[in-house]
């Protein structure tokens, strides 16, 4: 097993994210809808597949393809930019609290809850994830979710793989909180 994955066990899967958290992710997606939307979700450390809570991040896309639209040729209808220093700080901010960031979310329009290539390229370079968390993609069709799909790393690799999401209710007060 990789370093990555001994500290960062969620970066696997599978998880277990809140009914709740979901359905905040889904009104997001469709709220920034033609764009695309993303953010964090994390959980308590003491539960690595306990996803319940989701923090909404800008995407950037549309200021960088304004500044530079050589180098930045996508705008946020099909492509999602989180700003990196912004990240890099949550991700400590999260590991210190125990709360650690564990799943970068964000929407396609139009389109399925696939990783692209891009994303692909994005997150991981030589077998190495640039975060140690999963992605959850949530595609939003004609301003509608339409579904979600769990995507995690494939260590050693530059490749992504679908993992399972499990969906817990709200008052599910189970005290190990796995993945059913």
């Amino acid at each position: 097993m990789s370093g990555e994955t001994l500290e960062s066990p969620w970066t696997t899967g599978p998880l277990d994210i809140g009914a709740d958290v979901l359905a905040g992710i889904y009104a997001h997606a469709t709220a920034e809808y033609p764009s695309e939307c993303c953010g964090f979700i994390a959980g308590p450390a003491s539960e690595p597949a306990r996803l319940d809570e989701a923090m909404r991040e800008v995407n950037e896309a549309d200021k960088y393809h304004r500044l530079d639209p050589e180098s930045f040729p996508r705008t946020s209808r099909t492509y999602f930019k989180i700003h990196e220093l912004r990240a890099a700080k949550a991700f400590d901010r999260g590991r210190a609290s125990g709360r650690p960031i564990k799943v970068i979310y964000h929407s396609h329009c139009d389109a399925g809850a696939y990783f692209s290539p891009e994303d692909a390229a994005t997150f991981a370079s030589g077998g190495t994830l640039m975060w140690p968390c999963a992605f959850l993609v949530v595609s939003v069709v004609e301003g509608v979710a339409a579904g979600h799909r769990l995507w995690v790393h494939t260590p050693g690799t530059d490749a992504f793989h679908e993992a399972v999401l499990e969906i817990s209710n709200p008052d599910d007060t189970r005290s190990d909180h796995a993945p059913r």
